[in-house]
């Protein structure tokens, strides 16, 4: 099976294994785009998120015990959405970290996602975190200190991996580029935004977000203005969710500063996840 995988050696210790953009593919995180990270050194390696297809985290597996010579594993999944935990069984036999919440709702979704129920994912095997936490957690790969991080953005539950002495954070879907999406119905928007400044608050220097333009990735990474775009995008879209032309507005309109800027980088397919985020600005006002 082709998995179309891209893969760049960010740092020493750290590997990004990119899906790809592909338009015209049924399953939306497909035609977005992204891909997951690991962190890796001496044998070792913490992986987050085992990608958006059955047989990817197989692949990224085989990789790193081919070309770093990775034996022992470790899986971080950051949240429950299925790009992120599509292929968990390649490390059944491993320790997979996970916020509780995340364990509760793989298994609650369990008999669904397996039967190929679910949005327009292919069935596939549920693994969920069998090491569960809320809050914060500290590991070590060898000698590379990583902290997780709760973050109530995006999704309840969600993780952060954040490497102190690197000053590098692994947002996975807490940040996106060029826009990211928007769920209500476990925290406030004024929650989130406020989650969103106390990431800008770390001491960070580049941030590695899932779905994003893979050249900014080449490049090292994004800054802190990636947190001040996305910020920005929510505060606006609250702003103008009265607008009479609201239900119109593009993305372009609502990120035009950050285009101009190249903070961020205008891909279409986005454009369906600025219209699911227009749908959950109307009903949180409607509440």
């Amino acid at each position: 099976m082709e998995h179309q995988i891209e893969v760049v050696e960010v740092r020493e210790f750290l590997t990004y294994f990119y899906w790809g953009r592909h338009p015209e593919d049924k399953m939306m995180d497909m035609r977005l785009g992204g891909g997951t990270y690991a962190i890796h050194k001496n044998g070792k390696a913490l992986v987050i998120d085992s990608m958006t297809r059955p047989g990817q985290g197989v692949w990224v597996k085989d990789y790193l015990a081919r070309t770093h010579q990775v034996a022992q594993f470790t899986l971080v999944s950051s949240h429950w959405h299925v790009d992120h935990i599509i292929d968990n069984q390649a490390y059944a036999d491993c320790v997979i970290i996970g916020h509780k919440h995340t364990r509760e709702k793989m298994l609650e979704k369990k008999a669904v996602f397996e039967a190929g129920e679910y949005s327009d994912y292919d069935p596939f095997e549920v693994v969920p975190p069998n090491l569960v936490f809320e809050g914060s957690l500290e590991l070590w790969v060898d000698d590379i200190k990583v902290e997780l991080e709760e973050y109530l953005v995006h999704e309840k539950g969600h993780l952060g991996v954040y490497l102190p002495e690197q000053k590098i954070f692994i947002a996975n879907d807490i940040l996106e580029d060029p826009l990211w999406f928007f769920d209500f119905g476990f925290a406030s928007a004024e929650t989130q935004m406020a989650e969103l400044e106390r990431l800008k608050a770390q001491d960070v220097d580049y941030i590695f977000p899932c779905h994003c333009a893979i050249a900014t990735i080449k490049k090292g990474g994004f800054s802190k203005s990636l947190i001040d775009a996305n910020i920005s995008y929510l505060k606006k879209m609250v702003a103008r969710a009265a607008d009479q032309n609201f239900t119109s507005m593009t993305a372009a309109d609502v990120l035009q500063d950050e285009l101009d800027a190249g903070v961020v980088e205008w891909w279409e397919p986005y454009a369906d996840v600025h219209e699911l985020n227009k749908a959950e600005i109307l009903k949180m006002k409607a509440l």
